[in-house]
């Protein structure tokens, strides 16, 4: 026996009630609770018995697991251990460093390069290994920063190094990351992964933007060099660290794009709120 449309449809209520985000496993587990409920009413037992039954067996948490536990195979998974989740921090943090170095600390100016340098070369070396697992969510960040990070580059001058802008030397990096990447794996694989992933989920492509946030925020204090700004730019720093951790740990689509959108929000507002009460 075969379920009808109407009886197919409350299982699929079911399942996206239940989270279940990936549209490939979502197919797979509704073909397996239909065929379960199937073989009940062939036995005799009623439809709504057989469902009954059948989500009694396969509860919302199991399904869940199953949906992680198959999306970690194919390497897709959407959420992450504490430990993966906070080295995907250290970039950001080691940027918050240098720019909290910025804010009248009177550091050395080559600490301050040093320390910033230090967070660019994280993002470039995240970006390498992500390109040789195929990129995992972690990785999506160093994209976004990478690319923008040279496109902003390339209008800018460096007296030590030329007069002129550095046009495409910006891009020089971001070259020699992809070919250390496909020096441990030519195939085009990574790129198939990348865009396989973001398909599935388009967030990705804002998680992707959000590598350059910090960069982007600390626009609001360019020629400040003040102790005043110190606790808005460290607390800014913590909340787009605090986006991002949130963004990897969580199992929910809709959670990861409220903690990254809100904690984008919050940092812009406390650093240009800031930045304007610094200047008036």
């Amino acid at each position: 026996m075969t379920l009808n449309e109407n009886q197919t449809r409350e299982v699929e209520t079911y399942l996206v009630k239940t989270g279940i985000e990936s549209p490939l496993v979502f197919s797979d587990l509704l073909d397996h609770i239909c065929c379960l409920i199937e073989e009940r009413m062939n036995n005799g037992d009623t439809f709504e018995n057989s469902l009954s039954h059948t989500l009694e067996q396969q509860t919302g948490l199991r399904l869940k697991n199953i949906e992680l536990f198959t999306l970690k195979l194919l390497n897709m998974e959407t959420s992450f251990s504490t430990r993966t989740s906070l080295l995907a921090v250290i970039p950001f943090g080691v940027f918050g460093l240098a720019w909290t170095l910025d804010m009248g600390i009177n550091a050395p100016y080559s600490i301050l390069s040093m320390t910033f340098l230090a967070s660019v070369i994280l993002m470039y070396a995240l970006l390498c290994i992500g390109w040789i697992k195929e990129f995992p969510r972690w990785s999506f960040p160093a994209i976004g920063f990478c690319l923008l990070f040279s496109a902003l580059f390339s209008y800018v001058r460096i007296p030590s190094f030329s007069d002129e802008k550095l046009g495409l030397w910006s891009w020089f990096p971001l070259f020699l990351t992809i070919l250390i990447g496909l020096m441990f794996n030519s195939s085009i694989k990574p790129l198939e992964a990348l865009a396989k992933k973001t398909k599935d989920d388009p967030v990705l492509v804002v998680f992707a933007l959000y590598g350059f946030a910090p960069v982007f925020v600390s626009f609001f204090t360019d020629e400040i060099h003040s102790m005043w700004m110190l606790p808005s730019t460290v607390l800014s720093v913590v909340v787009l660290c605090i986006g991002l951790y949130l963004f990897l740990k969580s199992k929910r689509k809709k959670t990861r794009f409220i903690s990254l959108m809100l904690s984008g929000i919050l940092s812009l507002l406390v650093t240009s709120i800031s930045s304007f009460l610094f200047w008036t």
